[in-house]
């Protein structure tokens, strides 16, 4: 993979979490995919992933903002850098993060997910 064919799929993922997209983003990763949050656990396949994203990102988050700042590819490893905010509905905060992510690669496609963020977080009111 390319360093324009990881970032056209980086910014998927971007528009996908914005939009609150499950189905958006399982177009980035192979139905075996596996995806691992630190906090939330590993996923795996396209079952895990949606499960993860209905429960996580559509239940509990919305006015999100994804900004890629970063990209480095090495053969079928991909890192990202990106920024993120959005409100946390369930916990009524305010979130700001930092989060470097690795995946891997098979094909065109992201075989893995490993996500290492920083988060700041505001109480609403």
């Amino acid at each position: 993979m390319n360093k324009q064919e990881a970032i056209k799929l980086v910014e998927i993922y971007g528009e996908a979490w914005m939009k609150q997209d499950p189905d958006l983003v399982l177009t980035i990763f192979t139905p075996d995919a596996t995806y691992h949050d630190p906090r939330e656990g590993e996923q795996k396949g396209h079952s895990g992933i949606r499960a993860y994203w209905e429960s996580k990102i559509i239940g509990t988050q919305r006015d999100i903002v994804f900004k890629l700042l970063n990209m480095w590819v090495d053969n079928d490893t991909v890192i990202a850098e990106w920024e993120a905010t959005f409100v946390d509905t369930k916990r009524n905060l305010n979130i700001s993060m930092t989060e470097v992510a690795i995946f891997g690669v098979q094909g065109s496609k992201f075989s893995s997910l490993r996500e290492y963020y920083h988060s700041e977080k505001t109480q609403i009111g």
